[in-house]
């Protein structure tokens, strides 16, 4: 017995809208070894690279998934995906600039 009406899961949209959930995932773990001392613990590289990193991918992976949109479905997944992770990528970078000129927490 065949199934019919039934699509194909759109991989990279799911994977798409994960990434953030991920990259916050990990910024915690970081934030979890590094206690009080995050811009001076030796974590801070892991979250000035990774973090972006897997952002990046989560954007990669929401772009591709859209032409799949009509064949697989998943189109709220792709869409939620890329806004996602382009307003996380937003308050990266927000975050940057709040370290950077900080002299508290730069210094």
């Amino acid at each position: 017995m065949k199934l019919t009406g039934l699509r194909k899961t759109n991989h990279f949209a799911i994977a798409g809208f994960l990434a953030p959930f991920l990259a916050a995932g990990f910024l915690c773990l970081l934030l979890l070894i590094a206690e009080d001392t995050f811009l001076s613990s030796p974590v801070f590289p892991f979250y000035f690279v990774g973090v972006p990193l897997i952002l990046l991918a989560g954007v990669v992976f929401s772009i591709k998934s859209i032409p799949l949109i009509e064949e697989m479905g998943e189109k709220d997944y792709a869409y939620a995906g890329l806004v996602l992770n382009l307003f996380f990528l937003f308050v990266y970078v927000l975050s940057l600039f709040y370290f950077s000129s900080n002299p508290y927490i730069a210094g």
